[in-house]
């Protein structure tokens, strides 16, 4: 099985102050009710996290499993768009292999910190979420630059698309998020 690596642009400040908290609480506790209200509420922010278009009034008729993930998932489109994908595809295991051993043990610039608790994190996909703060997206930029040369040729448009996002994400004060 292949891994698509997503990156996207975050609101890092807002999803803190709005939707962390509550997301944390409810992995905790496994209720969804909470979250459903957040998307009640803000549903005219929020879109279809795989199609990128506005919820209706059946949203809820997409969630396949009735859990905190799924509606995390809806909930989180408040703070990031996911109709710009620039992550690395099916490229991000080839180039984070290209990091120094000591880089790929303390933290990749392609991924980021889990949410949650030590017991339970943050995963709509099953095959992980990360996000990275502001400051997070400086040091990966740094990082990145610094393995741009060692990148396969097949490779290089797609990790300076990504590149190209963790500059933007400086220019604009936000986060990145990260998922599979």
């Amino acid at each position: 099985m292949s891994y698509e690596h997503k990156a996207f642009i975050f609101d890092i400040d807002g999803f803190g102050r709005e939707l962390k908290p509550l997301l944390e609480r409810c992995l905790l506790s496994g209720e969804v009710d909470q979250l459903r209200d957040f998307i009640i509420s803000n549903k005219r922010s929020l879109v279809d996290p795989y199609e990128g278009v506005a919820l209706d009034d059946s949203w809820e008729d997409m969630i396949e499993i009735n859990d905190v993930h799924q509606y995390g998932d809806f909930a989180l489109t408040k703070y990031y768009s996911p109709a710009d994908d620039r992550g690395l595809g099916s490229w991000w295991s080839i180039i984070q292999e290209l990091l120094s051993d000591k880089d790929k043990l303390s933290s990749s610039p392609f991924l980021g910190v889990p949410i949650g608790s030590e017991d339970v994190f943050f995963d709509p996909g099953k095959m992980g979420s990360y996000f990275q703060s502001e400051n997070e997206v400086g040091v990966s930029l740094s990082k990145v630059l610094e393995i741009e040369e060692k990148v396969p040729y097949d490779a290089l448009e797609v990790l300076r698309e990504f590149k190209r996002m963790l500059e933007q994400a400086i220019d604009e004060n936000k986060g990145v998020y990260v998922t599979f």
